[in-house]
Formats: structure tokens, C-alpha cells, sequence
């Protein structure tokens, strides 16, 4: 794991329930004692002890880590976009303190909003042009809708204003919703001039979820971005859904019925996508499941940058 500028990780000592709180982690994986692990599917053998104030958790079989850890795995986020979202809040919580968790329903009733205010992705509108533009797609699944104006907040919480954008929920493996992906574009259908293009709302935790990008197949696909899914799916044939990160592709659980599986990982210089591909692959073989793994040749590289 890559060290944290220190002024972080010392002002963080002693507040990480607040931290960890004010950023959407469930209180529920904040308790010292032992209950469901937000990283896999044991029920009782997780807790969460903040050892020395450092947010430190255990589980028995993913192992153990500390705060900046537990925001990686519960939400999938990259090293960067935790050290982020730490350094914005930091200051604003007290030593001790357990911030008021947005309540459930508020969060539920944010995504369902959003989803309401999307359509059907149709011939020539932002989305179209976008994946058209990327890929060549002609039709594009019932899965991903279009939103003509989406808010875009940047992480010091400003408004950077309204876009059309690309939006897919995100489920898990029994079809319940988890939270919303957004791709932020330009009319032209080009990504939007903001920092973060691609942005997951706050919700459920996302371990086990996918954007479906298919309905359910004895033969199903996962891949990590979404833009990636869909140009595996069409060179290999099978519908794949996406991850949407490296982190939840190895969490990803498939759901009922599915027999065989094909990862179609990232080619990353730092093995990270090959090492989320296989990390999935060896735990889907335990569960007697078939696994079939494609990585693009050039470094640097995922499906989508490959063509067809």
C-alpha cells in the first residue's frame, strides 16, 4: 500500500468512526465486535477494533487493514481517490467523534431520483454518439440510460454545473440495486471537461455488484469499466457485464445459474488488473464454476482500446 503524506494520517488518528462515517460507510461495519464482512460474504468474522485510533479492522479471511483501507473495499476506490475524499473531511472531524450516517432511505431516495430523471439511450443523442463515437455501437443495452442534465459536484463540494450523462445502476448478484454509475459527457458525445468523468453515487457497499450490461446467461462475461464490457462482448460473443474497477472485478460474485465465466481484464503496467483477473478466477474455481481469462497483448491496454 502506498504511504500517506503524514499530515493526513496523523490528523486522522483518533477520528476515523467520524471519518469513515461522514464518508457513507455503514455504521454497521463499525462496531468491536465480530458481524458481516463488507469485503466478502462470511457473516461473522469481521470487526472493527481502531487499534492506536487508525480506522483498523480484521476478517478472518480477507485479513486486516486500516481505515484508508476499509474506504478502498467498501467503496472500490483507488489509493488517490481515498487519500481525497480523507484529506477533504479530516479537519471537520473531532478526535472521537461518530458523525451523524446519512440515513439509508435519504441515500435510496437520491438514487431513485436520478433514475427517474434518465431515458432510453436513442439513435443520435449524447450517449449514442459517445459509445458510437468509442466503439462502434449501433445498439446499446437497456442497461445504460441517458440523464440530459446531471449535476456535477466536485470533491471540495462545488457545482461545476449540469451535463448529459451516461447512467447504469449497479447490482448485486440477486439483482438488488447497490448505487448508480455515472459517465459525464458533452452534447457532442464526448466525455465532459470536469475532474472525475466517472463518478459512483453513494449508496449500498459495492462488493459482490455489477452494472449489468445483459440479462443473466449460463455463459456471462466481467470485465472492469464499462466502455471495456461491451467491446469484449462483442469480440468474444458473450454478453459481459462491468466491475467497473479493478478492486470490485475481485469481488464480483456472479449470480445464480451462472456456469462459466470469462474475465476480460485490463493489461495494467502495474499488474493490477492482470492481478484482480486471477484473484477472481482462483475463487470461482473453488466454487466449481468455469473460468476462461482474456488479457489484451500491449501493456497499457484494455478491450475497449483494442477495437475489433
Amino acid at each position: 500500500m502506498q504511504a500517506l503524506r503524514p499530515k493526513t494520517a496523523e490528523v486522522a488518528v483518533g477520528r476515523w468512526p467520524g471519518i469513515l462515517q461522514a464518508l457513507g460507510v455503514d455504521p454497521a461495519y463499525l462496531r468491536n465486535k465480530h458481524g458481516p464482512c463488507p469485503a466478502c460474504t462470511g457473516k461473522d468474522r469481521y470487526r472493527f477494533d481502531d487499534k492506536d485510533g487508525r480506522g483498523t479492522w480484521f476478517c478472518s479471511r480477507c485479513g486486516s487493514g486500516d481505515g484508508f483501507q476499509l474506504l478502498q473495499i467498501v467503496f472500490g476506490w483507488t489509493f488517490q481517490e481515498t487519500a481525497k475524499h480523507v484529506d477533504r473531511i479530516v479537519g471537520t472531524v473531532p478526535a472521537g467523534a461518530i458523525m451523524p450516517a446519512r440515513a439509508e432511505h435519504d441515500k435510496v431516495k437520491a438514487l431513485q431520483r436520478v433514475w427517474a430523471e434518465t431515458r432510453e439511450v436513442v439513435h443520435g443523442d449524447p450517449v449514442w454518439r459517445y459509445l458510437n463515437g468509442r466503439l462502434g455501437l449501433e445498439q446499446v443495452p437497456a442497461g445504460l440510460r441517458f440523464h440530459p442534465r446531471l449535476r456535477y459536484t466536485d470533491e471540495e463540494g462545488r457545482d461545476l454545473g449540469r451535463f448529459p450523462a451516461m447512467v447504469a445502476k449497479i447490482q448485486y448478484p440477486d439483482g438488488a440495486g447497490a448505487s448508480i454509475h455515472r459517465t459525464y459527457l458533452t452534447y457532442e458525445g464526448e466525455k465532459a471537461p470536469v475532474p472525475q468523468p466517472k463518478k459512483i453515487m453513494a449508496g449500498k457497499t459495492l462488493n459482490t455488484a455489477a452494472v449489468r450490461l445483459s440479462g443473466v446467461e449460463t455463459t456471462l462475461g466481467i470485465a472492469e469499466g464499462i466502455e471495456t464490457a461491451l467491446a469484449a462482448s462483442q469480440r468474444f460473443g458473450v454478453p459481459v457485464w462491468a466491475a467497473t474497477n479493478a478492486t470490485l472485478l475481485e469481488a464480483w460474485v456472479p449470480p445464480e445459474g451462472v456456469e462459466r465465466v470469462l474475465i476480460a481484464g485490463d493489461n495494467d503496467a502495474s499488474f493490477t488488473g492482470q492481478a484482480a483477473a486471477f484473484g477472481l478466477a482462483r475463487r470461482l474455481v473453488q466454487k466449481g464454476i468455469a473460468v476462461e481469462i482474456q488479457i489484451p497483448d500491449r501493456v497499457g491496454r484494455d478491450w475497449a482500446d483494442e477495437g475489433l
